[in-house]
């Protein structure tokens, strides 16, 4: 896709405006960007894998973790690919001798000291993505974002303030919702959008699959020794086993499933909320509770969007189920199915013969949303599409609570007056009792 159609798809740019020249942020037209990355875990090295193969015009100069023994290896890993794939460039784009490293529960302040770092990759543990990014805007660092948002309510209040904080300070922000880069899902929606499947009728997303997550991560860490000594009620295990954890995930449905979610919003004009939500779900898995977390293998949500429009939302992660994952939307004249591996973004009629199916070969999705901010960052325009992942995010959130309580509510009173705060009080290694999973029926609505 040429560069100007893909800045042209405007459902995914925030505001388009020149950024001022007196933040520390500012980065002059061939610069080299610097980069720092917090969060040296598989997403956040791959984050910083498909960045460099996205623009070889970066330099990483910062890496902070929780744990010491994450950083290394992700270095290794980054240095790998840039020698691999661009062996005259690798020493600029990475030089292990000279990168900062920074572990422990200050390394994010460290990081984010240092004054030519111009853009940060977050790519910690759903649970850390609010605090840390208050922290990146205080220090007026653009940023790439992982999804999701927030794990709860009260986080992505907190996000919603701090899109608008990083508006006013002119900092650019993408969120890692790579489908919004994908050509094929561009042009169908697109096409959606213009009337192509006629009145939209009802929708349907999908993350199931045939692994939980959470499961090889841990025999993993287990067998090379990283959690000998830890119990599951140490706050340490669940940090390095965050994937099965509700606290420090969200669980899948927010932390995962949030990709498809995130689809139909889009698809919808992504400022159409629900007007009442009723999710159901449990943990029919028997990896054994707290040793592989506590959170739902699978959740099953109606959202009701007004006006006769509904979303079937499903996602599971039960050992050996069907795989699904991809996107429907069924209008009065046609029906749209998208998925992000394969070709199965098309329009059908709504006796399966394509009306209209993308072609040609895709850019990495993956790589193009790290483009999308790089080029904004060096062409002065401010894009911030972290309102759009929220509002995806608080879909999610809304699954996951009512599900948890077994209670339809309407959507408007979580976002209003629900007082739900996951968050521990404390983030120290110390112990962090597990209260079980959750029982619908029993588990309290706040």
């Amino acid at each position: 896709m040429q560069r100007r159609d893909f800045i042209k798809a405007g459902a995914i740019v925030g505001a388009g405006a020149v950024m001022p020249g007196c933040l520390s942020a500012s980065v002059k037209g061939k610069d080299r960007i610097k980069v720092g990355l917090i969060g040296c875990g598989g997403r956040g090295t791959g984050a910083s894998i498909n960045m460099l193969n996205a623009d070889q015009n970066i330099e990483f100069v910062a890496f902070a973790d929780l744990f010491e023994d994450k950083i290394g290896p992700s270095i290794s890993k980054i240095e790998a690919e840039a020698k691999k794939k661009f062996p005259n460039q690798a020493k600029n784009i990475i030089d292990p001798s000279k990168v900062q490293r920074f572990s422990g529960f200050n390394c994010v302040d460290q990081l984010l000291s240092m004054k030519e770092i111009d853009v940060v990759i977050e790519a910690t543990p759903p649970v850390f993505r609010t605090p840390h990014y208050k922290k990146i805007v205080a220090a007026g660092k653009h940023a790439f974002l992982e999804k999701p948002a927030c794990i709860d309510i009260t986080q992505a209040r907190q996000m919603l303030a701090l899109a608008d904080e990083a508006n006013a300070k002119g900092l650019s922000v993408v969120c890692g919702t790579q489908r919004r880069y994908h050509r094929g899902y561009q042009e169908v929606i697109k096409r959606v959008q213009d009337g192509a499947i006629g009145e939209l009728l009802s929708a349907q997303c999908y993350w199931n699959s045939s692994g939980y997550v959470g499961h090889g991560q841990h025999d993993a860490m287990e067998k090379r020794g990283i959690l000998k000594g830890l119990q599951p009620d140490d706050m340490e295990y669940q940090i390095r086993n965050w994937f099965s954890f509700i606290w420090t995930s969200g669980d899948h449905i927010v932390e995962q499933h949030v990709h498809n979610i995130d689809v139909i919003m889009w698809a919808l004009g992504d400022n159409r909320m629900p007007v009442d939500v009723r999710g159901m779900g449990g943990r029919s898995t028997d990896l054994p509770t707290p040793l592989y977390g506590d959170r739902f293998s699978h959740f099953a949500v109606d959202f009701d969007m007004g006006e006769g429009l509904r979303i079937a939302s499903y996602c599971q992660q039960d050992p050996k189920a069907s795989d699904e994952v991809g996107e429907r939307i069924v209008g009065s004249k046609g029906i749209m199915t998208t998925a992000l591996w394969g070709s199965a973004c098309k329009i059908t009629d709504h006796k399966g013969k394509v009306i209209y199916m993308p072609t040609g070969k895709m850019a990495q999705c993956m790589e193009m949303e790290h483009k999308f901010l790089l080029d904004a960052i060096r062409e002065g325009r401010k894009v911030n599409t972290l309102k759009t992942l929220v509002n995806s995010t608080l879909l999610a959130i809304a699954g996951r609570m009512s599900a948890f309580s077994g209670k339809k509510f309407k959507f408007e009173w979580m976002m209003r007056k629900s007082k739900e705060d996951l968050v521990p009080k404390q983030i120290a290694f110390v112990k962090n009792p597990v209260a079980g999973v959750p029982v619908p029926g029993k588990y309290k609505l706040v």
